[in-house]
């Protein structure tokens, strides 16, 4: 008998580990032939430069720069990571992140209700100090205006035109279709999306005097969202992690003016254990695929949405020997490079998908699958082969990027308790013609395979299959 196992797939992990406790962490999925798919391994990062001692608390490209906020100070990067410190934003709460916006004129910080305004030709950054400055935990711009949300309130207020350092304590609004509170703000295609707490609403500019914005008619949605930052747009979608007013812990997108659902049963589960509070979303698109990342520090949790495929993976990064969620924090596109910004140490990235560890740290990646059984019968797995490509070691380097070897081990009571590792070759360089396999693994009813890989060579799996027999007495 000779059967495939489903060996390429999401993350799936089910109120039961009987059921599925599926992992795929560090690997996300390419549509490979009909309805197949293959295991990529995600991009490393290469350390480009430092601002500061961070953490990187929010980034932003304009013109030929990228500014930062790094713990309670400001940077601005050059096109050759040279990092220029502009002064201080202390009086911003430190812990946590914090938003930024600019209209091209200056640039925009908030958090906690405190603001800084940097003057891009002047050169100058100080804190806003106009009496009608309602403060704000988000900020976004359109057609050279900020808003802003009055923290704890339905209001939004608009700044002067292409000044974000003058408001006027006449433009401002509420969001009226339901007693919300805003929890955060995002601007798609010049529309503002004001998302409250179980309802949201879209706006755009009416070109009125004293506050230019109202809502659209009709364009009211029974969704809210659970905090200022877990929202982002990429691939002409509007993403939020959010609630209603029957249940939390889902993830929302929406094209145009319709929201769906696109967290699945498993993924609300695991959403539902994090906390959410300071939870936050960025995206990025690469190499076709548009990814969704979803953080929850507190929880050290990262799962990443692939609108491509519609399937989830997750993230994780190995800092002083624990695996914690992934260490990036900010992406910006800056010269033809993804650039990220660490939760520690100030530090940038370029994210590289032929970079196979973080800035030294081993990227280790995992596939567990889901349980292969056949209606309780007994199955003896004489051989198991995982097909990755070969040959991929390093010319020179550690011994175990030269020799790679990735490790598989199986449960045969669906996943309550493991073999010890097999070693599995990856293959020397011009090593093509190898094969990953052990043998004699056993008898089980309920099998479940772990592969995890950590040397720092390329990753391809195309799939795996077992060899065995079945006892349907």
């Amino acid at each position: 008998m000779k059967s495939t196992i489903p060996f390429c797939g999401p993350t799936y992990k089910s109120e039961s580990r009987f059921l599925s406790w599926q992992e795929c962490v560090n690997f996300y999925l390419r549509p490979f032939g009909e309805n197949e798919y293959v295991l990529l391994g995600t991009p490393g990062l290469e350390l480009w430069t430092t601002a500061g001692n961070g953490p990187i608390r929010a980034s932003l490209v304009e013109g030929d720069y990228l500014y930062v906020v790094s713990g309670n100070r400001f940077f601005r990067v050059n096109s050759v990571g040279v990092a220029e410190d502009l002064g201080s934003v202390g009086l911003l709460p430190f812990v946590g992140r914090v938003s930024m916006a600019t209209n091209g004129v200056d640039i925009v910080i908030v958090g906690g209700g405190i603001g800084y305004c940097y003057v891009l030709a002047a050169e100058t950054l100080s804190q806003i100090t106009d009496a009608d400055f309602a403060g704000g935990d988000v900020i976004i711009q359109v057609d050279g205006y900020y808003l802003v949300n009055n923290p704890g309130t339905g209001q939004i207020w608009r700044s002067d035109y292409l000044d974000g350092s003058s408001w006027s304590g006449l433009a401002f609004a509420t969001a009226g279709g339901d007693p919300d509170i805003i929890v955060s703000l995002v601007a798609d295609h010049r529309d503002v999306w004001i998302i409250g707490e179980v309802t949201s609403e879209i706006w755009y500019n009416t070109g009125a005097e004293t506050f230019n914005f109202a809502r659209i008619e009709g364009a009211y949605i029974e969704q809210g969202g659970e905090s200022h930052y877990s929202v982002t747009t990429v691939n002409n979608g509007v993403y939020w992690l959010g609630k209603d007013k029957r249940g939390n812990a889902q993830v929302f997108q929406a094209s145009g003016r319709q929201p769906k659902t696109i967290s699945d049963p498993s993924i609300s589960r695991i959403i539902s254990e994090c906390q959410l509070s300071d939870a936050f979303m960025f995206s990025y698109q690469q190499l076709g695929h548009s990814f969704v990342v979803l953080t929850f520090p507190s929880s050290d949790v990262t799962l990443v949405y692939d609108s491509s495929t519609s399937l989830w993976h997750e993230r994780s990064s190995h800092i002083r020997g624990k695996d914690v969620r992934w260490r990036a924090n900010t992406h910006d596109l800056f010269f033809g490079e993804h650039i990220v910004g660490s939760f520690e140490g100030g530090k940038l990235y370029k994210m590289k998908i032929d970079m196979y560890d973080e800035d030294g740290d081993p990227l280790i990646a995992v596939r567990t699958t889901p349980v292969v059984r056949n209606k309780q019968n007994a199955i003896t797995v004489d051989e198991a082969c995982v097909m990755n490509e070969p040959g991929v070691g390093l010319v020179t380097g550690a011994v175990e990027d030269v020799d790679p070897h990735a490790l598989l081990s199986w449960s045969r009571d669906g996943g309550r308790t493991w073999s010890p590792e097999a070693e599995l070759s990856l293959g020397k360089i011009g090593e093509y013609d190898g094969v990953s396999r052990v043998t004699q693994l056993g008898q089980g009813r309920n099998w479940v395979f772990r592969y995890k890989i950590s040397a720092a060579v390329k990753r391809v799996i195309l799939g795996a299959y077992i060899v065995g027999e079945e006892d349907d007495a």
